[in-house]
C-alpha cells in the first residue's frame, strides 16, 4: 500500500530549523566563503525540492485522470470498493 505524498514532512522541518540556525550562527562569507556557499547551496536544492514536490502534489489532486489521484484525494474508485 503507497501512502499519501505530504507537502511538508519532519525531515523538512529539522531541515528548516538548521537553515535557520546556519544562517544565524555558521554563514561568514569574509573568513569561510566556500563552506558558506556550499551551505546556501545545499539549503537552496532542499527549498527547491520542497517547492518542486509541491507543484507535484497540486497537480496529482486536481488531475482527476492521474493515477495517484486517488490515493493523494483521499476518494475510492469503484474499483477499490469491490476489493
Amino acid at each position: 500500500m503507497t501512502k499519501k505524498l505530504k507537502r511538508w514532512t519532519f525531515l523538512d522541518s529539522i531541515n528548516a530549523i538548521l537553515f535557520v540556525v546556519v544562517v544565524l550562527f555558521f554563514l561568514d562569507f569574509q573568513e569561510n566563503s566556500l563552506m558558506s556557499w556550499i551551505l546556501l547551496a545545499v539549503f537552496a536544492f532542499w527549498l527547491i525540492t520542497v517547492i518542486l514536490r509541491n507543484v507535484m502534489i497540486s497537480k496529482v489532486e486536481k488531475d482527476p485522470q492521474h493515477p495517484l489521484h486517488n490515493m493523494q484525494t483521499g476518494r475510492q474508485t469503484d474499483d477499490n470498493v469491490k476489493k
